[in-house]
């Protein structure tokens, strides 16, 4: 009946002891808002020091750490907001690179901003100190305050200091201070220092800080002992070395000998068969974007989406003895076929949105190659469709802070009416009842292609329909965005309806970015929730969809449009991220049914799976009458390990009480919980009759850690989950594993008073971020 595609679309947790600080410092007025630590050099500012304590010498609750810094130039707070820029801090050793705190990311999501515009201040509060132990900040009054305690730091000397360095990382700024003058205490387990200089100036190089720099070989900013990065910053990678994940393909795919790509009488010059070139330096320019010569609009690579790359489907068929899915023959021809470690690897690699200099995580060992730390990635900007073809709008980049997640919206406004991409024929009458499209046309679309960078967990495009225009306080202030920190209209106001008739909006120009689930209380109070007025719903890096023949979309010729984007970076950098939606017209025979998207969310927050258990849950949706269903998907979270769909007839049912659906009504089924498979139906099918003969049941199976091979189990001291409550922590390992323990380490212990015990596993539940889980049907119909 259908077709199944797939189209292709963390970790820092550190063993943590024990943390009691106050720090206090000042903040210096900046000659341009702060870029985001990691996306570029950052504004080094050294800060004379009061005292310093370092105590580690008991019980792990009873380690401490404590700073003062003097007063210094009164600060403009204004350009910054530890919620969107981060916050970081790192404590190390001056003589020892190895000794020093791991890179400690204060969680973005429990920031409270109060005062006024211009003299803002904010808290952070966090009880479970799951974050290097603090559990109290305060940014206010041009000083930062931070009280930490508990078990949660991680000082690894055991003999005496010699002198110790603060680091602290707010937004592009990096406030440095240097205690070795006045040393009251140095002795094992125990370090006080007062009354510092202020150094002259910050090291350029600091090991732990989660950048390569100076003769560093790696810095991941962690301490694991397990990973490819030694304390002292020097890799531990064997195997060949090369700067970026492309790079290694080149070397290890393209130019082997075994595969043949590199044979003059192939592709390993210029013109190259097929005009294809992959030689050294000729290859990325001539794939990544490129149209193919064999299957007319498709691309040898189409960055994120491997499934889609004719440079992929051909390799592939070699590796699986097949026929390739868009004509031709397989590569490499007349040689041996690739590894599957290395196809996946170009498949992870295109997914990861075909960058040229990045590391793209996970290629390293399918390629036996050391690659460095992963990058944060950046996908490849589609091209517009051009006028006559399509228009495209842009959200502007939006800052994703290091080793966090955040859910966001934002708005953009735009205008096609002041355009002439939407020719006569691309048009219709419209009465969508919005006051911002005066003209009462829309623009007529039969494919919307959504392109976003690899960060994305997922995105929901919303067409705001309330009364309200772009000067309501409640949008903001409009200000230009750009991934480039140093332009110099960073930040600047700006004017959404000042249109550039070229691309039909402002470039760069939107809305305040606001933390939102699910966009509620977003925007005006007519927004509402915006679940009325979804768009577009994507969990991948690249989503393409031609509707059936027939079937089109209303787009208003002039609309306020909102992003709500939830992302996820697990890299210690900071970074932005970027999407790019592309709508093509219909031509006239596909303007006869209008789309409709379904959009299942009834028990989307069921799931309950305690540690190192599964549970499955399923659940009915019924089509309405005279539906002709051409689209099934889904989506859970990372735990989401199987999902499957029944179609009708089936009875009803009690939301997680429902029975599997019968065998002979089986009809999809998925594994990957970011990349679910696309269910089409070719021709679309049409439902009519009784209730049951228009319902579906699907199923989500939940893992959280029942066997070494499942999806980790959820852990209190994950900085990227939500916090689960004490009462429900359960054992990692040993005889009690998996039996709750109240946060008591020692019940866990192998055996009494071995000390080896660890409290820390959680159940999987209902929630927002990419640690908790969700259980949604997609699709469409018309």
């Amino acid at each position: 009946m259908g077709q199944a595609r797939g189209t292709s679309a963390c970790s820092w947790q550190g063993l943590l002891w024990g943390l009691a600080a106050l720090l206090s410092l000042v903040w210096l007025p900046s000659a341009r808002p702060a870029a985001a630590h990691g996306t570029a050099e950052p504004l080094r500012v050294g800060l004379a020091g009061k005292k310093l304590l370092i105590k580690h010498n008991g019980t792990p609750k009873k380690n401490s750490f404590a700073v003062h810094v003097k007063r210094q130039i009164q600060p403009q707070p204004a350009n910054h907001d530890p919620a969107l820029e981060g916050l970081q801090l790192l404590v190390r050793r001056e003589s020892s690179p190895e000794v020093r705190s791991e890179l400690i990311t204060l969680d973005p999501s429990l920031w409270k901003q109060g005062g006024s515009a211009t003299n803002p201040w904010f808290k952070y509060r966090d009880k479970t100190a799951a974050r290097g132990g603090v559990r109290k900040a305060t940014i206010r009054n041009g000083q930062i305050r931070i009280a930490a305690k508990g078990e949660n730091w991680y000082w690894n000397l055991t003999g005496p200091y010699g002198a110790a360095w603060v680091h602290v990382y707010l937004g592009n700024e990096e406030f440095c201070m240097m205690f070795g003058g006045t040393i009251k205490k140095d002795e094992p387990g125990r370090f006080m220092a007062k009354d510092s200089s202020q150094p002259s100036a910050c090291p350029d190089a600091v090991c732990g800080n989660g950048r390569v720099e100076g003769s560093e070989e790696c810095d991941d900013g962690n301490l694991d002992p397990n990973d490819l990065c030694a304390n002292d910053c020097t890799s531990l990678c064997t195997a060949p070395e090369f700067d970026s994940t492309f790079e290694a393909i080149q070397a290890v795919i393209f130019d082997e000998p075994a595969y043949g790509c590199g044979n003059v009488l192939c592709h390993g010059g210029a013109p190259g068969q097929g005009l294809l070139d992959l030689s050294a330096g000729n290859s990325y320019d001539s794939l990544v974007g490129v149209p193919s010569t064999i299957s007319p609009g498709t691309r040898r690579v189409e960055p994120g989406e491997h499934e889609l790359s004719v440079l992929w489907d051909k390799l592939r068929a070699g590796t699986e003895a097949g026929l390739p899915d868009f004509g031709g023959v397989s590569m490499p021809v007349a040689a041996t076929a690739l590894s599957p470690e290395h196809l996946e690897a170009l498949s992870m690699w295109i997914r990861g949105g075909a960058p040229r200099d990045l590391v793209v995580e996970g290629t390293s060992p399918l390629l036996a190659t050391c690659l460095g730390d992963p990058d944060p990635l950046v996908i490849v900007p589609p091209d517009p469709p051009g006028a006559g073809v399509g228009v495209q709008l842009r959200q502007t980049p939006r800052p994703l802070v290091g080793e966090a997640e955040s859910e966001i919206c934002m708005s953009i406004y735009y205008d096609f009416t002041q355009t002439e991409l939407a020719p006569e024929w691309a048009r219709q009458s419209c009465d969508l009842g919005l006051a911002n499209n005066p003209s009462g046309e829309c623009i007529v679309i039969h494919r919307r292609i959504l392109a976003q960078d690899p960060q994305s967990h997922h995105s929901i495009l919303h067409i705001y329909r309330g009364a309200s225009d772009t000067t309501h306080p409640a949008w903001g202030e409009w200000t230009y965005k750009f991934r480039d920190d140093a332009n110099p209209l960073q930040g600047q106001p700006c004017d959404p309806l000042a249109v550039d008739p070229n691309v039909g909006y402002n470039p760069n120009c939107s809305s305040a970015v606001v933390a939102s689930v699910g966009c509620a209380g977003y925007g005006p109070p007519d927004a509402g929730i915006f679940f009325a007025s979804n768009f577009l719903i994507s969990q991948e890096v690249y989503f393409n969809q031609e509707f059936p023949d027939g079937i089109y979309q209303l787009i208003p010729m002039t609309a306020i449009f909102t992003f709500n984007s939830h992302a996820f970076n697990t890299h210690p950098q900071d970074s932005h991220l970027d999407e790019y939606l592309n709508l093509e017209f219909a031509e006239a025979a596909d303007q006869q049914f209008p789309l409709v998207d379904i959009f299942d969310i009834s028990e989307i927050f069921i799931a309950n799976v305690p540690p190192f258990e599964t549970r499955e849950y399923c659940h009915n949706y019924t089509l309405p009458s005279g539906s002709n269903l051409f689209r099934l998907t889904t989506h859970t979270h990372q735990r989401g390990v199987h999902f499957r769909i029944w179609e009708p007839p089936n009875a009803p049912c009690a939301a997680g009480s429902c029975p599997e659906g019968a065998p002979s009504q089986f009809i999809y089924e998925s594994f990957q919980y970011n990349d679910p498979i696309q269910l089409y139906f070719d021709p679309p099918v049409l439902y009519n009759g009784s209730t049951q003969d228009r319902t579906f049941r699907y199923c989500s199976k939940y893992d959280n850690g029942s066997t070494p091979s499942s999806p980790p189990v959820k852990t209190a001291s994950n900085p990227l989950g939500s916090s689960c409550p004490v009462s429900s922590w359960a054992c990692m390992d040993g005889p009690s594993k998996g039996v709750l323990c109240a946060g008591d380490d020692a019940f866990c212990d192998s055996t009494p008073g071995a000390g080896d015990g660890l409290c820390d596993a959680c159940p999987v539940r209902g929630g927002v971020t990419t640690e908790d889980e969700m259980f949604v049907l997609l699709g469409s119909y018309f």
